[in-house]
């Protein structure tokens, strides 16, 4: 008898000598966690890359963003910008039909956050907002400053920009760039 085989033997003899302590166990006690199989989904969802980001930044407002949506838009704006104020109404129009597929988080330009806190209330804005100076808007996987503002930028989950371009064409066709 080689070696080999002499491991082999002892380690199923000591196998067969711990199986009736095994079983003597409290039956009583709960059952170790099972695995999940390779290749599927376990239950609790890790969050995307932006989700990810999102959770660990600090927001201006009481409302967090949704890290588990599909897609991100990043609006810069600002309340001493004419064109911002002019869209603004239909961003907020538009976000509340957004759902939880896609959130809208508010870059604001603002040089502090009670300008941009009283720019959201306004226009009864109900949206996630950092200020673009604070350093927050460094942490959003993709986010780019704008060469003017208004501004959006549409990412998906993962971090992969889809359109960045003039606020009111990227909000005004939101729908179509979540197809993509």
């Amino acid at each position: 008898m080689n070696i080999k085989n002499v491991f082999y033997t002892v380690l199923a003899l000591g196998l067969m000598a711990a199986a009736p302590a095994a079983m003597a166990q409290d039956t009583n006690a709960p059952a170790p966690a099972k695995k999940a199989a390779k290749g599927k989904k376990e239950a609790t969802k890790e969050p995307s890359v932006v989700g990810k980001a999102l959770q660990e930044m600090t927001f201006l407002t009481d409302k967090k963003p949704n890290p588990d949506a599909k897609y991100y838009i990043y609006l810069q704006s600002a309340s001493w910008c004419g064109p911002c104020n002019a869209e603004m109404p239909t961003v907020v129009k538009q976000y509340k039909t957004m759902g939880k597929r896609v959130e809208l988080i508010l870059v604001s330009h603002d040089n502090s956050a009670d300008a941009a806190i009283k720019f959201m209330k306004k226009y009864g804005a109900d949206f996630p907002c950092i200020l673009a100076n604070s350093g927050e808007s460094g942490k959003l996987p993709a986010f780019k400053f704008a060469g003017g503002i208004p501004n959006a930028s549409m990412v998906k989950a993962n971090g992969k920009e889809i359109i960045n371009a003039h606020a009111g064409a990227v909000i005004a066709d939101w729908k179509k760039y979540s197809r993509k």
